[in-house]
């Protein structure tokens, strides 16, 4: 699986978004032709584990954000049986307090998700 790095040459310091492949034999500076032995095996798997990781903390990120939404819906959204036409009903709190937590635990893996980026420099 090829995974996205950033490569910096160390002669022209140009840096551009790549994605590494583990069967490239080397990285190519397009500016000064510079060349360099790709990544070892061991390294490669590793970036790749780690931004596996970061995909799954995404996902799980953006599923919460919805699921907060949905709870702000029916917080927001009127009671759907009145207990008696002269008392108000009171406020529905649990889908407020759900909003709240899925929109916290969404922004932390969010945060967690977008933690690392990777450099390689040549």
């Amino acid at each position: 699986m090829a995974i996205a790095v950033k490569l910096k040459c160390s002669e022209c310091a140009t840096v551009r978004e790549v994605c590494v492949k583990p069967d490239d034999k080397e990285l190519v500076c397009p500016v000064c032709g510079r060349r360099m032995q790709n990544l070892t095996p061991q390294e490669h798997s590793e970036i790749e584990a780690i931004q596996k990781k970061q995909r799954l903390f995404c996902i799980l990120s953006l599923v919460l954000f919805v699921i907060a939404i949905v709870c702000l819906i029916f917080w927001v959204g009127k009671p759907s049986t009145w207990a008696s036409s002269d008392t108000r009903p009171e406020a529905n709190m649990g889908g407020f307090i759900g909003a709240i937590i899925c929109a916290l635990a969404s922004m932390v893996l969010g945060i967690l998700g977008s933690l690392k980026r990777f450099v390689v420099e040549f």
